[in-house]
């Protein structure tokens, strides 16, 4: 240490990981070079007790300031300490600076990031990532209603008491079930021995079995001879015998529309265009006007013929047909493939950047179309046609645009909601993933089951008897039977018009007798025409 240079700062530091110290000088007079002190004289005379305190008090500008250095000195002493335990292994340096005035202690902090706010690249983890799957085989591709998730790891939301006292009991656990027929994503129990078994299960009767054979006569009878259906029954060739026909002879849904309902019907009841079942020729040329009626566009294939009601409803119905022929293990159909496929690519395309669809191609949707589009989708994503990874998620964001506070009270375009729509929606938010325990789903749920089916509005109750199906809600029982035994009770006995149904209301008198024959046939078929999204295990797949 030099004592005759200029020092305002002196520090000692001991080493990585240890606190450095700071030694003051004690200055001999003020305005002096810092000195050290003389040693002291060992022949000085030693003075007495009494003048030593005096001389003390006459030199009272130099002892304050030493008591002053000392306590300063040992305050820094116990400061460096207990940096030391914070700064131990980053080897930080602490720098005491001792002026007339003030003791200027400057410290280095080092903040350390919240190591769960980091992923392996660098970016926070509540900023979005690009993410790119690898497409899996068309022979590989799960259903859409089987969950990657184990049933053990879902979530269980406790539902509220007053909803456990339905039915009279609590709430049955329920689970995603997995699908026997992976590329048939849920249709497996159109067979003739599934059908038996399952509309046993969930509620069919021998009675509306019947009604779903008339049904399919009258609509085999109503078939057009180039392969469609139309709406407009005075065309061939019905000529106008029935009654109820479209009202003006016009419909917002075009014969591919018509033609799509009609096949969906012959599909519910499992007959296919394959084979030589009572009604394979019918579907198939049914399938043959489609393919002939795919207008070839830079976006993809496209059945609108002036509606996206059309485009959705002949694509779902041909989705199903590819679906329900394509067997693990056989060669699917690549001419329907191709035809699912780049009808998929127009559907996605055709979606409006705010999530719906509307009449027309990009144009802003509403819930009816909406649902249309999104069960074709789903239909094409069965066989293994790829979809815009952001189209049905968008969808969703649709349709919660259109209600109040996530309060699943679905209205046509916005809030408020609306009996039919929110039954279209709550239909539809099972296929995209939503949870039927999720309380407030659960309260819609109910409340939709509790007004009970309008039986005269089959847009309605068809679309809430998917819904409360898929969920295997508990007051499907008093549902089903009311909605079955009216429509069994109310399909035309007799005459040319025998096995069809007509209603009169807003839905029904736009598309007429084979809009609601189709419809009607569909909902008492939706015991096998789709296994429940969830619902208990009977037991463990093999």
């Amino acid at each position: 240490m030099a004592s005759n240079t200029d020092m305002t700062d002196s520090t000692v530091t001991t080493g990585a990981g240890q606190a450095p110290l700071a030694m003051p000088m004690v200055p001999a007079r003020a305005g002096d070079r810092w000195k050290e002190p003389p040693p002291p004289d060992p022949q000085e005379k030693k003075s007495d007790p009494g003048e030593h305190a005096k001389s003390s008090r006459s030199s009272s500008p130099l002892v304050p300031f030493l008591v002053s250095t000392i306590v300063h000195t040992l305050l820094l002493i116990l400061l460096a300490l207990v940096t030391y335990q914070s700064t131990r292994g980053h080897g930080k340096s602490l720098v005491a600076r001792q002026g007339r005035e003030a003791v200027e202690i400057p410290l280095d902090s080092l903040t350390m990031p919240d190591v769960s706010e980091i992923i392996h690249d660098g970016q926070r983890a509540d900023q979005p990532i690009s993410i790119r799957f690898q497409p899996s085989e068309p022979s590989s591709t799960m259903s859409p209603i089987v969950s990657d998730v184990a049933a053990s790891d879902l979530p269980n939301e406790d539902v509220p008491d007053a909803l456990s006292a339905i039915g009279g009991g609590q709430p049955t656990a329920l689970t995603r079930l997995p699908v026997v027929h992976a590329s048939r994503g849920g249709l497996s129990g159109r067979s003739a021995e599934q059908r038996k078994r399952l509309g046993e299960k969930y509620g069919a009767s021998g009675a509306s079995e019947d009604a779903v054979e008339n049904a399919l006569v009258y609509l085999a009878a109503h078939q057009r001879n180039d392969g469609s259906w139309s709406f407009n029954l005075k065309l061939d060739p019905c000529n106008g015998r029935c009654t109820h026909s479209t009202k003006g002879g016009e419909s917002p849904a075009p014969s591919t529309g018509a033609t799509g309902l009609a096949l969906l019907a012959f599909l519910g009841a499992g007959h296919t265009h394959t084979g030589n079942g009572p009604y394979a020729e019918t579907v198939r040329k049914g399938i043959y006007y489609l393919r002939s009626k795919a207008a070839e566009t830079e976006a993809g294939y496209d059945w609108q013929q002036g509606s996206m009601y059309g485009h959705g409803i002949a694509l779902m119905a041909l989705g199903e047909a590819l679906a329900m022929t394509t067997d693990e293990g056989n060669e699917r159909d690549s001419d329907l493939y191709e035809l699912v496929q780049r009808g998929a690519q127009f559907t996605c395309i055709a979606q409006h950047h705010g999530g719906s669809w509307g009449y027309y191609p990009k144009s802003p949707g509403d819930t009816t179309v909406t649902g249309w589009q999104v069960l074709s989708l789903i239909a094409a994503r069965r066989s293994g046609v790829e979809l815009q990874t952001h189209t049905l998620a968008q969808a969703k964001e649709f349709l919660f645009s259109t209600c109040t506070d996530r309060d699943y009270w679905f209205g046509y375009q916005a809030p408020p909601g609306e009996p039919t729509t929110t039954a279209i929606g709550l239909a539809i938010m099972l296929y995209l993933g939503e949870r039927p325990d999720y309380t407030m789903f659960q309260m819609a749920l109910t409340d939709m089951a509790q007004r009970g089916p309008t039986l005269t509005n089959i847009y309605h109750d068809y679309y809430a008897t998917l819904a409360l199906h898929h969920a295997r809600h508990p007051l499907w029982g008093d549902w089903n039977v009311r909605l079955r035994d009216h429509l069994v009770a109310t399909q035309v006995k007799s005459g040319h018009e025998k096995g069809s149904w007509h209603f009169k209301d807003k839905w029904g008198d736009v598309g007429g007798r084979i809009y609601t024959t189709a419809m009607c046939a569909l909902t008492l078929e939706i015991y096998y025409r789709y296994l429940p999204i969830h619902d208990q295990l009977e037991e463990f797949p093999l």
